[in-house]
């Protein structure tokens, strides 16, 4: 498998679609001069078998959506080769739509989405450290810290504030202030840790909007099935962007055949043996 990006140093290098890390890919870096232009040019490629879930690196909050599945199995006429690779649905609508028709429209004023971004992100880590016994609060206390989140986002004016990544400190501090004494020591620690990451999840999501991906799966044999866009030969290619996986998983599929001539002469032979032998065993019947 090789990962092509390709455009200038800040899209290339950016979080919202990183290359896989660790063994067993191999990584190279080069840039094209075009009318004084400078393009990037990043490769990863590696070898894969069966099922595969990437690694971004060391450092990233947010693991790669993209796992793909290479197999093959043998029949009795041939060898079938099958490729499916998932691009996780962002279910953006369900997290916030607001954000998702933002996504969705040319009008992109982003103050209209902040408010709800921000309760999603609060209220789903309140959630989460729910289930820690070390975080675990009372139900009605945790219940009144969604309510101040719901009314603080409410009333907060995100014009200045806009890019949540930089503001979740402010976030943080504010939300917790009135119930500090009543959490656990290493509630706060936590509960931003958690902020931290719903929040570079959206802003990824953000980052791929302009983004085109391009999708090549090369197979062996004849064609068998696929949702492929367009078909040359033994490539199967596919086209699209986040609108695909903006909220559902975007699945491309396909399924090829290599027949072998042996096994389908052997099974000529043992067909024709099968018939022979059963007209035999009708001749000597009605006899």
């Amino acid at each position: 498998m090789n990962f092509i990006s390709r455009g200038d140093s800040t899209d290339v290098f950016n979080e919202d679609f990183p290359h896989p890390f660790g063994d067993p890919w191999i990584t190279k870096i080069e840039t094209e001069i075009s009318d004084d232009e400078k393009t990037w040019v990043m490769s990863t490629s590696g070898l894969l078998s069966g099922p595969t879930a990437f690694s971004s690196g060391n450092n990233s909050l947010v693991a790669l959506a993209h796992p793909i599945d290479v197999r093959s199995e043998k029949s009795l006429f041939g060898t079938h080769y099958f490729v499916t690779q998932f691009f996780n649905g962002r279910e953006v609508f369900r997290k916030y739509p607001k954000f998702g028709n933002s996504m969705s429209s040319i009008d992109n004023d982003t103050t209209k989405w902040i408010s709800e971004a921000l309760y999603y992100i609060g209220s789903t880590a309140i959630n989460d450290l729910q289930t820690d016994s070390s975080t675990m609060i009372n139900g009605i206390l945790a219940e009144r810290m969604e309510n101040y989140i719901r009314g603080y986002v409410d009333r907060k004016n995100f014009t200045e504030l806009y890019s949540i990544e930089d503001s979740s400190e402010i976030f943080v501090r504010d939300i917790l202030k009135p119930f500090i004494k009543d959490l656990p020591s290493n509630y706060e620690l936590v509960f931003q840790s958690l902020v931290n990451l719903y929040s570079k999840e959206m802003h990824i999501t953000g980052e791929l909007r302009d983004d085109q991906f391009k999708f090549y799966i090369f197979l062996p044999g004849a064609i068998l099935t696929t949702n492929a866009d367009s078909i040359a030969g033994d490539t199967l290619m596919w086209t699209f962007g986040l609108k695909e996986f903006l909220n559902d998983d975007y699945i491309l599929q396909a399924e090829s055949i290599v027949y072998s001539k042996k096994r389908i002469q052997a099974g000529i032979i043992i067909l024709l043996g099968l018939v022979l032998i059963l007209a035999f065993f009708l001749i000597k019947f009605k006899q």
